[in-house]
């Protein structure tokens, strides 16, 4: 059975006093983060239930989150589950967290298929589903599309639009530059349903990132987030919210998927982690190409020559043994004891990261489980507020 952590509920939104210059005095607003743990739907289902039980147990208020997995995985010898049906064992076995999907791809599913199917874990949640969207680069890798001409901001924009039109229940006729859609009305607000099922972005690059402060109810970034690209991507969020006129609450969603172990043997962690980052590290170079992913570790660009040799001579997937304990580190990869677990993720939060999402990869499932067990426990009660994002 799921351990319950009885560690008081803390405020979201809390003002604390800065003293400054002059002896003056300023309130300067911060956010108690919210963390949540997420895992590919490519885990038993079996798995995702006790996971996601636990997780509820252990007070993650971020929710539990899964991530479409695709048939790319069974070079690692994993098999991909539906993310929307792995979604459903997740309602099932959850009564107050949220339930995210974080992400699935535009590309993938014609946006009123994907709002039918976000409109479906909604009911079945109570209304506690949260919907995500991004490119998915590895699953769309294989299908017939030319992403320079169907370009993702403009396909996330209309699949946003789309969406929101459906969960509204009114009537609409929609003709964008890729999507196409008409639909009756619909009283879902009659029907105890709801009209505004939250949109996050999964965003890499800038133009993601702007579009994500324009438009979206949250900002989801991918793996090996580092403190330096956490801003990064904030001042393109904020800069993309300006330039339509919004304001953003203090409280904006941004989150970030990280690499996730914790063990009272900090070396049996960091293990753990290590052939994930290599995986993470290669799929940057050789397919997202995000340099400023890779510079915002503060690691020379040499450090990568490695990984580039290995793809280049096709042994991409044999690269673990590259992954230093200071790549982790400076990747912010959730690694070590408790203790040490509470430094990282800490140092994601003071960078403006309010929505941490760990991706829990113990050997086990029962190693997976002591990781939720002592982040909540250990770390979550222990997290200091970060900054609001009008900060």
């Amino acid at each position: 059975m799921p351990e319950v952590d009885d560690a008081p509920i803390r405020s979201d939104l809390i003002e604390v006093c800065a003293d400054v210059s002059f002896g003056a005095s300023i309130m300067v607003k911060t956010v108690q983060p919210k963390m949540g743990v997420i895992f590919k739907s490519y885990e038993p289902l079996t798995a995702i239930r006790a996971y996601a039980e636990q997780t509820e147990a252990s007070g993650f208020s971020g929710g539990f989150w899964i991530a479409e997995a695709y048939h790319w995985f069974r070079q690692y010898g994993l098999e991909a589950r539906g993310c929307f049906t792995t979604l459903a064992v997740v309602a099932q076995a959850t009564s107050k967290i949220p339930v995210g999907l974080g992400i699935t791809s535009p590309y993938m599913r014609h946006p009123t298929i994907q709002a039918s199917e976000a409109a479906a874990i909604d009911e079945l949640s109570n209304g506690r589903f949260i919907m995500g969207i991004g490119v998915g680069k590895v699953g769309i890798e294989y299908l017939e599309y030319d992403i320079e001409k169907m370009s993702p901001v403009t396909v996330h924009h209309e699949s946003m639009d789309i969406m929101r039109k459906v969960f509204s229940g009114q009537s609409y006729d929609y003709e964008g530059k890729h999507f196409k859609s008409s639909m009756p009305a619909f009283g879902r607000a009659e029907k105890g349903l709801r009209t505004n099922i939250p949109v996050y972005v999964g965003a890499t690059g800038p133009f993601m990132q702007k579009l994500a402060g324009k438009e979206s109810d949250g900002m989801l970034l991918a793996g090996l987030t580092s403190p330096s690209f956490v801003k990064y991507a904030l001042s393109n969020m904020k800069d993309g919210a300006a330039s339509v006129g919004r304001t953003l609450p203090d409280d904006f969603a941004v989150g970030g998927v990280i690499l996730c172990a914790c063990s009272r043997d900090g070396a049996k962690a960091r293990n753990a982690t290590r052939s994930y980052t290599g995986t993470y590290i290669v799929n940057k170079i050789r397919n997202i190409k995000n340099d400023v992913i890779l510079a915002g570790s503060g690691l020379p660009d040499s450090a990568w020559d490695p990984f580039r040799k290995a793809i280049a001579e096709g042994t991409q997937d044999n690269v673990t043994h590259l992954v230093t304990d200071e790549m982790m580190r400076r990747f912010t990869v959730i690694s070590g004891t408790p203790e040490e677990c509470l430094e990282i993720v800490q140092d994601l939060v003071d960078a403006g990261l309010n929505l941490p999402l760990l991706e829990v990869v113990g050997k086990s499932e029962q190693d997976n489980l002591d990781t939720i067990r002592l982040m909540g426990k250990e770390v979550l009660p222990n997290l200091k507020p970060g900054p609001a994002v009008t900060a």
